[in-house]
């Protein structure tokens, strides 16, 4: 399996850490391929809520590039 952190989204943190503003949480082995990008989750749970939750994917961006 290739390293799951290599062309990761937001270095390898946890995508729906970064969309509540907390930059410094890693991700795991759950991930999740949007648009050919790869973002990963420290758990399940993450995952799925930034699966269901609204514009996660904006709100993680304007948070990693505002970091």
């Amino acid at each position: 399996m290739e390293n799951s952190t290599t062309n990761a989204a937001y270095g390898g943190q946890c995508a729906f850490a970064v969309s509540t503003g907390k930059t410094d949480v890693p991700g795991g082995k759950h991930r999740l391929v949007i648009d050919n990008k790869t973002y990963l989750f420290s758990n399940g749970i993450a995952k799925l809520l930034f699966k269901i939750l609204p514009n996660r994917i904006k709100k993680a961006d304007e948070n990693w590039s505002n970091r």
